[in-house]
């Protein structure tokens, strides 16, 4: 990040479009440095949108070497943390700065961070959050076929649907990352549009999939 000029830290990120490039670094150091000191989402913040708020502008107010400074402080003991609270709540958070480092790269126009670990790890994560969802509203069942690996997610219902596409796509995806015309142009089988739907519905923290395409 030190290497970039301000017209790249200023450009806008079209998977969080109000934010800049500097404003997802500001969030990704406050996530780190707020769980470091278990400072946590209030009970009535929905998906942490004012949590996450207060952190990119508290770093607006804040130079671009302080930023960094403080990632090089808070970076080992959360990467420490993560480890002691397991792979459930550490895939967690693989998978949303795997989003924010993408949205970025993608935004400079670099190649994909498609490293294969980290992919399943951080898509492990959101295709149980889909589990959850499909299963909370009695959906029915999708089959996800990621490269060579295969889960049914959901249960009981009236629907089934089959995914097959590359695992960087589907992680993309099922994180908010696509259009929706993007993820119908997927290898489908079965009631996309409405599973399409309740993705939708079903994504908070300010999150929801982007009007256009995104091209990375």
């Amino acid at each position: 990040m030190s290497a970039l000029s301000d017209d790249e830290l200023t450009l806008p990120v079209p998977a969080t479009p109000s934010w800049s490039v500097r404003d997802v670094l500001a969030h990704v150091v406050g996530l780190a440095a707020d769980l470091n000191a278990q400072r946590f989402p209030s009970a009535d913040d929905v998906g942490g949108t004012a949590w996450t708020e207060l952190q990119v502008q508290h770093g607006r107010g804040r130079t671009l070497r302080e930023e960094l400074a403080e990632w090089d402080r808070e970076a080992v003991p959360f990467e420490d943390g993560l480890r002691s609270f397991g792979y459930e709540v550490g895939s967690h958070f693989v998978a949303d700065l795997h989003a924010h480092f993408q949205d970025v790269r993608g935004t400079l126009g670099l190649p994909r961070d498609a490293d294969e670990l980290v992919v399943r790890v951080a898509l492990d994560h959101y295709l149980g959050f889909v589990d959850e969802m499909l299963d909370g509203a009695g959906w029915g069942t999708l089959e996800v076929v990621a490269g060579a690996e295969a889960r049914i997610l959901g249960a009981h219902g009236l629907h089934h649907a089959r995914l097959r596409a590359e695992p960087f796509e589907v992680l993309r995806s099922v994180s908010g990352r696509r259009s929706a015309r993007q993820i119908r142009a997927l290898d489908w089988e079965g009631d996309s549009d409405d599973l399409l739907a309740l993705l939708q519905m079903s994504l908070t923290g300010g999150y929801s999939l982007p009007p256009s395409d995104l091209i990375e």
